[in-house]
């Protein structure tokens, strides 16, 4: 098939979803496809890029920085994509579309459908269809809520993370389209991301991996920590990531004497984020919401225990007590006495995660053995 993949974020730009569009793009390629994605260009990127059945085709639309955008950004991404597709698909024949996000993404796929006949199918990453984080994104999706229904039922397929994000889109559109909403999980990366108990620190070394934005919720990490010091453990805090909340979470850690225990390590390459996951003894996530976060997967791939918010599909990856943990949202407390105990009982003891959970794990949401096979498949059907 000749695929177009539309994301305004992929790697180096965005977060969890630039990353994901990134291991479908590239498994699929793997399969023999040929893939195009249309994103986003930023400095010192190159604006085309080509390597086997792979194209990447940066658009200079605005963005001002690499781990973030706004709607204004994703406005003039569809307004270049529009623009540059019209002229790119007359001479250039596509099967199938696959976009990302109701909005921006599939605001351009249904205009390509519109224009040109091409099907084309939407990956939902959670907020973008509403009511699924009602309280964060109700005004946004007041304003955009029939737009969005209207791309989502001209779609071929709805793709959700979960069967939370199902049951909403299910409601969100009604019981004629239910069978077109289908839930395909996100994946990991197993061939790269591997188990290293060798590499463990000498000292109990927690980590945080993320956008430093209110979502995540960095704040309750950064108050367990204080509780955790106060309670005379000798830990290292590694952070890794950036955003709007880094200079008030460094001003925290300063304030409160935790300089000696946590290191800001802003963003890293993907061979030293797996160096930190290797190497640490337990893995925190403390977000609001998420719909399938890809952070935790790397981490249990890697062998690392894993404590976190039951936020979207972390309850669905998490075996309690045995991979992991989960903690009530916002609760600093909780968090600061799940990782004293983990400390005591675990860490201490030498705990190695057992080779059948981390198995599992890889066996179930392996992106090239699974998943991207699951999108194949459902591309396919959109074809005929």
């Amino acid at each position: 098939m000749k695929i177009l993949v539309l994301n305004y974020e992929y790697p180096p730009l965005g977060g969890g979803a630039g990353v994901i569009t990134q291991q479908i793009s590239e498994g699929l390629a793997y399969l023999g496809h040929n893939i195009t994605v249309v994103t986003t260009w930023f400095e010192k990127l190159p604006e085309n890029e080509e390597k086997d059945n792979l194209k990447i085709i940066r658009l200079k639309s605005a963005r001002k920085y690499t781990y973030r955008s706004n709607v204004f950004e994703m406005l003039s991404w569809i307004k270049h994509s529009k623009k540059f597709l019209a002229a790119y698909c007359c001479e250039n024949k596509l099967d199938v579309c696959l976009t990302n996000f109701s909005l921006p993404g599939g605001e351009v796929g249904f205009f390509l459908k519109k224009r040109f006949g091409i099907p084309y199918t939407v990956i939902s990453h959670g907020h973008d269809i509403p009511w699924y984080f009602a309280k964060e994104m109700f005004f946004y999706h007041l304003l955009t809520y029939f737009r969005i229904k209207k791309i989502c039922k001209a779609s071929a397929f709805n793709f959700l993370l979960n069967a939370d994000m199902k049951k909403n889109a299910d409601k969100f559109l009604g019981e004629k389209d239910t069978s077109k909403n289908i839930i395909i999980p996100n994946g990991c990366d197993m061939d790269f991301f591997k188990p290293g108990q060798h590499k463990k620190s000498g000292t109990f070394k927690i980590l945080f991996t993320g956008r430093l934005v209110q979502q995540k919720d960095p704040f309750t990490f950064l108050g367990a920590l204080k509780q955790l010091a106060e309670k005379q453990v000798r830990f290292t805090a590694i952070i890794v990531g950036d955003g709007i909340l880094r200079n008030d979470m460094e001003k925290y850690v300063k304030n409160n004497f935790l300089t000696n225990n946590v290191t800001f390590k802003g963003w890293m390459t993907r061979e030293q984020i797996l160096e930190e996951y290797q190497s640490a003894s337990v893995f925190v996530q403390t977000s609001i919401y998420e719909a399938m976060s890809v952070a935790p997967l790397e981490a249990m791939a890697c062998g690392t225990y894993v404590i976190c918010t039951p936020a979207g599909a972390n309850r669905d990856i998490i075996f309690e007590n045995e991979n992991g943990d989960t903690f009530s949202t916002g609760n600093s407390s909780e968090l600061s006495e799940k990782l004293f105990n983990f400390y005591n009982t675990k860490y201490k003891n030498g705990l190695v995660v057992s080779s059948e959970l981390i198995d599992k794990i890889r066996t179930l949401y392996c992106w090239r053995n699974r998943i991207i096979l699951k999108y194949q498949e459902y591309l396919g059907k959109s074809c005929r």
